[in-house]
């Protein structure tokens, strides 16, 4: 017996070792990076079409000749063993293929422990993050403007409103999108039907949420013992966190002041809608509190309890993002299969709206992104570069618009693709071109200043969770968020004498802008750091924009 377990150990060890030497291309023929990412399956399909586009571009492996260096049949059969594909299918290679000359490993990281090995070095070559702020100020990320710019990856090629979150404090570039997030109403329009609920306003406000909602939970609970179904998901959590920042700032008002130097939460305007927040979901019962959230039974799965109560019906609607199509399509996909098994027609289908959260006069988007920091440490520096050229490629974007992964980084290549998909998926009708014109035009980064430090709780979301359990009252929640949020910039630029000169500066420059506001003269556009008060204040006719060649 243990030469049995011995002879199945060697031979386990021996296809270990064929499969490195054989599955990828070996270190020692091509340079490889490190790409530190989440676990979406998806990444591994997406390395390989970075090899396809490496070879189409020219660059690929050459023998000492100068000569291609071809994939023999072994190899080819290896490496398509390895991602999972067939020969013929998508992605596949065959004998006689040109070999890229680079590789991407994927590895799976938190936030947290990404944050750690890149102060001790360990970071890889490429970083996801949506902390480029925090990076750059820990002296781990490299500048990328001038590259950019030259080789396709610049600012200008993604959406306008996206700068502040792929650049450091000193304006310089550090990074590029993988995607974009957002946070939009997604309607499944099946349950608003079946219990005879009208189609919701194409531009509504928390009024017409308030009324129509009323209506939703009247009319789906009625005869039932209990509730069980709701208009939305729960107000105090991220998904609230939007929807109030959408609210607020309709009204023009935000968390943190012009220059982001400090949090202004403590105000009229932040404790009306918190109030509005508690009344519908203790009171008129639009959304559910926390007994009702912990007592639905729900399915496991990518979106968790949210997607699982919008797919059954128990919500009429979540916030979310584009990205929610890849667990809708795979329900959809799954049940349909069943159907077929059952003898039936696969006519299994979600049909979709999407709206813009309820708000007033300021029409506001918020997204974010999951973007792709090229770290200082990189052994690879020029493939790493390649690898941000490629997030900008047409190839890359028509994968994520046709996978659905959130918002394409640069969509300015793929309108076609985003027009197009109606036909194949009617259900989903414009919902795909809609956040992308959304996020192009009225798009904002959701709250965030540079003096507060990557990791920092959200004292918002946790305020608000506080006040809808009776442990704060409302004024004691509104002057929570903005101390603590205030607290964690005093320590974030004591520790950092680089930060505490950047916040000096900043908050010299809030002192005049105060003191322009109050007599009424227009603000210089420079002067101002908050993405969503340069958009504002620029519909409003507030600022004075600078001209060439003018002596600031």
């Amino acid at each position: 017996m243990k030469k049995l377990f011995l002879g199945i150990l060697l031979l386990l060890v021996a296809a270990a070792f064929y499969t490195m030497l054989t599955a990828t291309d070996r270190a020692s023929e091509v340079p490889v990076i490190t790409w530190r990412t989440d676990t979406n399956p998806q990444r591994e399909e997406q390395i390989m079409l970075f090899r396809e586009w490496l070879v189409r571009n020219g660059h690929i492996q050459k023998d000492k000749d100068g000569k291609p260096v071809l994939y023999t049949q072994e190899e080819a059969d290896a490496l398509n063993a390895h991602y999972g594909v067939k020969p013929g299918e998508p992605h596949s290679v065959k004998a006689g293929d040109k070999k890229p000359n680079g590789n991407v490993v994927a590895e799976t990281a938190s936030n947290q422990s990404t944050l750690i090995q890149a102060v001790s070095g360990m970071a890889g070559d490429i970083v996801d993050t949506a902390e480029v702020l925090g990076y750059q100020q820990m002296g781990v990320g490299v500048p990328l403007t001038e590259d950019a710019n030259k080789n396709g990856y610049g600012l200008d090629t993604t959406y306008p409103g996206m700068a502040g979150l792929l650049v450091g404090m000193d304006g310089e570039q550090y990074a590029y999108p993988c995607n974009g997030s957002s946070a939009t109403v997604w309607i499944n329009m099946d349950t608003l039907n079946r219990f005879g609920v009208k189609e919701i306003p194409e531009d509504w406000t928390p009024e017409d949420f308030e009324r129509i909602g009323k209506e939703y939970v009247m009319r789906a609970n009625e005869g039932l013992q209990r509730q069980e179904y709701f208009f939305t998901q729960s107000l105090d959590s991220g998904a609230g966190v939007s929807l109030l920042t959408n609210i607020v700032r309709s009204k023009g008002y935000d968390l943190y002041n012009e220059t982001l130097t400090r949090c202004v939460a403590d105000n009229d305007i932040f404790k009306k809608y918190i109030k509005l927040f508690y009344k519908w979901t203790y009171e008129d019962r639009l959304v559910p509190n926390a007994a009702d959230v912990a007592s639905m039974s729900t399915e496991s799965g990518y979106g968790g309890a949210d997607f699982s109560n919008f797919i059954s019906g128990k919500y009429a609607m979540v916030v979310t993002g584009r990205y929610c199509l890849i667990r809708f399509r795979e329900v959809q996909d799954e049940k349909n299969k069943a159907l077929v098994k059952e003898g039936k027609e696969p006519n299994f289908r979600i049909n979709f709206a999407t709206r813009l959260p309820p708000q007033y006069e300021f029409k506001n988007f918020i997204f974010g992104t999951r973007a792709a920091m090229f770290y200082r440490g990189s052994k690879q520096p020029e493939l790493a570069k390649l690898f941000m050229q490629f997030l900008a490629s047409k190839e890359y974007n028509r994968y994520i618009v046709e996978r659905g992964d959130g918002l394409p980084p640069n969509p300015s290549l793929v309108m076609e693709e985003l027009k197009a998909i109606p036909k194949t998926r009617p259900n989903e009708g414009n919902v795909n071109l809609q956040e992308v014109e959304w996020a192009m035009t009225i798009g904002i980064p959701g709250n965030f200043s540079p003096f507060v430090k990557s990791g920092s709780p959200n004292w918002l979301q946790s305020s608000i969770n506080q006040y809808f359990n009776n442990r704060m009252t409302l004024d004691e929640a509104v002057k929570n968020i903005e101390t603590r949020y205030n607290m964690e910039i005093e320590t974030s630029k004591k520790a950092n004498p680089r930060m505490m000169e950047a916040w000096k500066k900043d908050w010299a420059i809030q002192q005049k802008i105060d003191e322009y506001k109050k007599a009424g003269r227009k603000i210089p556009a420079e002067w101002i750091k908050n993405p969503f008060y340069l958009k504002y204040y620029r519909e409003k006719g507030m600022l004075r924009e600078s001209t060439p060649g003018e002596k600031k």
